[in-house]
């Protein structure tokens, strides 16, 4: 489904099954990513002979993207973590392409500066600073990019064993590098003897996300798709999967859960930390409300609205980021209003605008970004961003 030109909030890629970097760039291609943009784009690394282009494939009877990165013969495959940065900092992309992208291979030399006991400005890669690799990490943040810049959660990562060869020569799996990357992520063994994640793939997801979660966040769907790996294997599908999502699209009237807690033993701001996990994790909304509880202690009511589907899993969030012994659950109706979501452009900047049949409201996040990249107060781009969407077009 082509979704070009939307503003679209949220992405959610699931590496269930493995994960390189030409699988994640055939997926954002198969949901709306512009292909001829991205491989256009592309040639701002300046790699001669150097292309992209995408094909159709079937991957375990799934149809699915695959993206195709053709490289010369004899090119340089060995190059040092500052080279690879002076040269994505020198290239001739979009800004935050550019900078995702710094960041992706920045992480990948702090990991691999750990694992060989070096400074990393003494980091020489290999395999992955090769041009093909290169240009799947650049890609996929041009894909990104070409799909409005969504939040992206991710889902848990599928791990075969074995070994693979290597410059290094036989490496466990999964390699080193890997298993380094995915700390404190959820993993699952594949019934597979070989690399489904490769360290590209772990790089270029875990410096993207912005949450990490077995389930989609909670909204409408607008697009799915998946990407392609290199082999096909017999017993399952070699594809990361992509799903577009609306979550401010909401029903007139709903069902929902009530999630709350009392806190008497934490600091405001790991309260505060709590509510934004909350959100990132798909809760509709998240609040703190100050309360006295027995013997006078001041102390935090922390409550979440959710989905009855996410209930059990925000409640686990809820525990783990407070420490609580108990979160009670109580059934609510919501009633909200209809809803739009549209955009201004204030001073280079876009500011989406929520739209409801009384009035509109700039989203905070977009103001605040705006605000710091100009070097102005917050409340002179929301009025800016409220005047422009009333003003006549």
């Amino acid at each position: 489904m082509s979704v070009a030109g939307a503003r679209l909030d949220h992405l959610w890629l699931d590496p269930t099954f493995g994960v390189s970097g030409d699988m994640i760039l055939g997926a954002l291609v198969s949901i709306g990513a512009d292909a001829t943009s991205v491989s256009a784009q592309l040639a701002g690394l300046h790699l001669p002979g150097v292309s992209l282009s995408f094909e159709s494939a079937i991957r375990c009877g799934l149809s699915a993207s695959r993206a195709v990165v053709t490289v010369p013969s004899q090119v340089e495959r060995h190059r040092p973590w500052s080279t690879i940065d002076r040269m994505l900092a020198e290239a001739s992309l979009p800004p935050t392409v550019s900078d995702g992208a710094r960041t992706t291979f920045r992480r990948l030399g702090e990991i691999e500066s750990r694992i060989h006991g070096v400074r990393i400005d003494e980091v020489r890669f290999h395999e992955v600073g090769a041009d093909d690799a290169i240009a799947d990490v650049v890609g996929g943040w041009l894909g990104w990019h070409s799909l409005g810049s969504p939040k992206i959660t991710v889902g848990t990562f599928g791990l075969g064993h074995g070994t693979v060869a290597s410059s290094h020569g036989a490496l466990p799996l999964p390699v080193p590098a890997v298993a380094e990357l995915l700390v404190g992520q959820t993993i699952r063994p594949l019934p597979v003897e070989a690399e489904t994640v490769t360290p590209t793939g772990a790089a270029i997801l875990t410096t993207m996300a912005g949450g990490f979660s077995a389930a989609p966040p909670a909204g409408r769907l607008i697009a799915s798709g998946r990407g392609a790996g290199v082999r096909d294997p017999l017993d399952y599908p070699n594809v990361v999967t992509a799903l577009l999502i609306d979550p401010h699209h909401r029903s007139e009237g709903a069902t929902m859960v009530e999630l709350s807690t009392n806190l008497d033993d934490l600091t405001s701001e790991l309260v505060a930390h709590a509510v934004q996990s909350l959100l990132d994790a798909g809760a509709a909304d998240a609040w703190i409300t100050p309360i006295v509880m027995k013997k006078g202690r001041p102390a935090f009511s922390l409550n979440a609205l959710c989905h009855p589907g996410d209930a059990q899993r925000l409640g686990a969030v809820m525990m783990a980021e407070t420490a609580t012994l108990g979160v009670r659950q109580s059934w609510v109706h919501r009633f909200v209003a209809p809803r739009r979501v549209e955009s201004v452009v204030v001073q280079g900047h876009t500011i989406r605008m929520k739209v409801g049949p009384h009035g509109s409201k700039p989203e905070y996040d977009d103001v605040a970004a705006a605000a710091r990249a100009l070097g102005v107060p917050a409340l002179e781009i929301s009025r800016a961003a409220s005047a422009r969407w009333k003003a006549p077009s």
